[in-house]
């Protein structure tokens, strides 16, 4: 049986843009504490942007009124695993997802190891994984590697 250490943060943030740009400066905070290379944080930075893009209506990206708590708010769960970063990022339903071919889905898996996208419920969801690197000799090497 594997002792698969595992760390999850949460976060609940307003989809007005003043709060939105917590969400990637946090994943790059985990990511640099995990040893990820330069290169992979900001290329996590960019998915979570175009991730919280794909979840919100064009409506929910500016400058928003005050709301109530819990109203309209954006989900995000930082888990750290042995192996990887997943960043869970929901919103509840509202507008459908773009399509798959989107410019946005398309940087988004040109970033990331894995993604998947459902909806379940009452939430719209994005699953982003990434690879940990196994050490920084790799973190650097993987910065490298053609793909």
């Amino acid at each position: 049986m594997s002792e698969e250490r595992e760390d999850v943060l949460l976060l609940d943030v307003p989809t007005a843009g003043d709060y939105l740009s917590v969400l990637p400066t946090a994943t790059a905070a985990v990511a640099t504490r995990l040893g990820f290379s330069l290169d992979a944080i900001e290329d996590l930075r960019a998915a979570v942007n175009a991730a919280v893009t794909l979840l919100l209506p064009e409506s929910g990206r500016g400058r928003a009124p005050r709301r109530r708590a819990g109203e309209d708010s954006l989900h995000c769960r930082l888990e750290v695993r042995d192996e990887v970063l997943q960043i869970v990022l929901s919103r509840p339903k509202g507008d459908p997802l773009p399509e798959q071919g989107n410019y946005q889905w398309q940087v988004l898996r040109a970033l990331t190891d894995e993604v998947e996208s459902d909806i379940e419920g009452a939430l719209s969801t994005i699953r982003i994984r990434q690879r940990r690197p196994s050490s920084e000799t790799d973190a650097e090497t993987e910065a490298y590697r053609i793909r």
